[in-house]
């Protein structure tokens, strides 16, 4: 039971990751940002992030394949290097909108450059991009070896 309820979890956080991200970039597109808004689901995406790696290491050492099925496992490494590369593209829209947060607080109407919010969609791209790999990857971690 253990086992089937991590699972469950993690599958929930996941999705729940997926849904952040794509309303960060929904949000990211308005002509008028809500920078406290974007804010908040940012820290909410880190926060997942966060829950999704304690859960799938619970998985690993609790669950019922054991850590003998991921150790020798290619595609566990690669799914996990995929997520942290996840992570680091996430860095530059975490920094960019705690600078704007900053800024909206001592400016109510403040609202970023073109150039920054460029960059910060580029960003939020690079991620979503990345889902596609990782959930191959997750797919074929599940069925090793063939």
């Amino acid at each position: 039971m253990l086992d089937l309820g991590l699972a469950i979890a993690h599958h929930i956080l996941v999705f729940g990751l997926v849904a952040m991200l794509m309303a960060e970039r929904v949000l990211m597109r308005v002509p008028t940002i809500d920078v406290r808004r974007l804010g908040r689901l940012d820290a909410g995406f880190g926060a997942t992030a966060g829950l999704i790696l304690i859960v799938g290491a619970c998985r690993v050492f609790f669950g019922g394949k054991g850590w003998a099925f991921y150790e020798t496992n290619p595609f566990f490494w690669a799914k996990l290097a995929t997520f942290l590369l996840i992570g680091l593209a996430s860095a530059v829209p975490t920094v960019r909108l705690i600078a704007w947060t900053r800024a909206a607080k001592a400016d109510p109407s403040f609202q970023p450059d073109q150039a920054d919010r460029r960059k910060v969609v580029a960003a939020l791209g690079v991620e979503a991009l990345l889902l596609v790999p990782l959930l191959g990857f997750a797919a074929a971690m599940a069925r090793y070896p063939f």
